[in-house]
């Protein structure tokens, strides 16, 4: 670990506040998407400070310590396509924005994070789309599915260049991207200037109602910067002369926020009703995260104890769904090699390769017919129904699910 590579924000990145406080320390962790080759997962991972802080001025939930982004994305093996709930998801989401919003031929969709292109395909045919991402691997993705892609971080000078180039945009998309980013004042000119007068800037963020709640602490990992509440996005946005005009929650990692943020418009009856209850809560205090930690450490208990019970037994286990989520739950448990025997995967990145911190190898899923396990330690435990649905057979075989949060269970 260099200090060279991360840096400690004394300041909260949406107000400039210094009041932050404490909520969560989950130790130093490995980057939870940097996976490993057999060659490097021989060598001890670089590590990070992972804290959890609150700013009692905006809201605002968010880690202490920033990660360069060149080293985050290097070497980032994340592709949407590899989860059917998200793809269907977000096709749905381009295709009910492109209605809402009368989209036609003419108006330039734009995609912040646009990944390998899922979303902005549903709607080449009806709109101009763009992508913009900072991953290479996944914009060559994108292009193979005819969205045009540029490889780079936005901001104001990326802004700039879209609309020399393509105009400006009816609507700009950003999905599990905009708690990525450190410098929220340069993305937000960057939106200021690439959205007309008449557009919409519709993003979706993991609710941190949730997160504290019937959530799960392995949401938390470098890449995810901030975890916002409604509070602390009407904050953001009206520093720039936004409004929130419309927000709608949506069953995504637990429970998500869809932000609709205009640069005309009135708050609708959601808005409202969402920042009572927020209010209700303590979302906008300290109140509502002082129960968070020992929660946490509950959940690290029961799972440790579970394992270490089943392997004492004999049981084979193993991880299903190498998510970056699931890192964040193996290292901060303790889970290692000793406890699973492999980590079954979709996306062909991740296959062949380790896991980063726990070094546990990840194989394509077909591996569950020949080495069926007596456990499954399901990582990607926010698909649950959906998996436990599509698993049927191996389940009927006698293979048992453990989910692991936000309480320990056995299905």
């Amino acid at each position: 670990m260099s200090s060279a590579h991360f840096r400690k924000r004394k300041t909260c990145r949406i107000c400039g506040a210094k009041d932050l406080k404490l909520i969560l320390n989950l130790g130093k962790t490995a980057l939870a998407n940097a996976f490993l080759s057999k060659e490097a997962a021989r060598k001890k991972d670089a590590t990070y400070p992972l804290q959890l802080v609150f700013c009692r001025k905006c809201s605002l939930v968010q880690l202490a310590h920033v990660v360069d982004p060149e080293v985050l994305f290097s070497g980032y093996h994340y592709l949407t396509s590899g989860s059917p709930v998200l793809v269907d998801h977000f096709q749905r989401e381009a295709r009910d924005i492109v209605k809402r919003f009368g989209l036609g031929r003419g108006d330039l969709a734009v995609e912040i994070g646009s990944n390998d292109g899922i979303l902005l395909s549903a709607i080449k045919d009806e709109v101009n789309v763009l992508g913009v991402d900072p991953a290479e691997t996944a914009a060559l993705e994108a292009k193979k599915r005819g969205v045009e892609t540029i490889v780079d971080f936005f901001g104001v000078r990326v802004a700039k260049d879209i609309v020399k180039k393509h105009g400006q945009a009816k609507v700009i998309f950003a999905n599990n991207v905009i708690a990525h980013i450190d410098d929220l004042d340069d993305v937000f000119r960057g939106i200021e200037i690439l959205l007309r007068d008449d557009g919409v800037f519709v993003f979706e963020a993991h609710w941190v109602y949730n997160l504290i709640g019937d959530g799960g602490f392995d949401q938390i990992y470098h890449e995810h910067l901030s975890y916002y509440s409604l509070h602390a996005v009407k904050y953001l946005a009206e520093r720039f002369g936004f409004m929130v005009t419309d927000v709608q929650r949506v069953p995504i990692h637990g429970e998500s926020l869809r932000f609709f943020v205009q640069k005309k418009g009135k708050p609708s009856a959601r808005v409202k009703k969402l920042l009572a209850l927020e209010r209700s809560v303590g979302i906008d205090s300290m109140r509502a995260f002082r129960r968070f930690a020992p929660k946490v450490e509950k959940n690290k208990r029961d799972l440790k104890s579970l394992l270490d019970k089943l392997k004492k037994k004999g049981a084979s286990i193993a991880g299903y769904g190498a998510s970056a989520k699931g890192n964040t739950l193996l290292n901060y448990v303790g889970v290692t090699a000793k406890h699973l025997d492999f980590i079954t995967d979709t996306i062909p990145l991740k296959q062949w390769t380790f896991t980063p911190g726990a070094h546990i190898p990840v194989v394509p899923p077909d591996i569950l017919f020949t080495k069926r396990p007596d456990y499954l330690l399901l990582l990607a435990w926010n698909y649950a129904p959906a998996i436990l649905h599509r698993e049927q057979a191996l389940r009927a075989q006698g293979t048992k699910f453990i989910i692991p949060v936000p309480k320990v269970k056995v299905m």
